[in-house]
């Protein structure tokens, strides 16, 4: 199977005129939309964080207790 692949070049012409839009200038992002995305991404950092903070917790009391050993998993020499 054999697929072909056409190029095609397109020709931007630009206008020595500033006042002149090109048709597929790109939109601001409204001001309410813009603070959602902010809001939604500190809230998204902040709960990330205490997922890792609550997952990686160790309590300091059980930090300094040397943990059982089971007989089977000593090394011997």
């Amino acid at each position: 199977m054999t697929s072909t692949l056409t190029l095609t070049h397109r020709e931007h012409r630009v206008s020595a005129d500033s006042s002149v839009t090109p048709a597929a200038a790109v939109a601001p992002v409204p001001q309410r939309a813009a603070i959602a995305i902010l809001g939604s991404m500190i809230l998204l950092i902040v709960a990330l964080t205490v997922i890792l903070v609550q997952t990686t917790w160790v309590d300091p009391a059980s930090a300094t207790e040397v943990p059982a050993a089971e007989a089977g998993h000593l090394a011997r020499r």
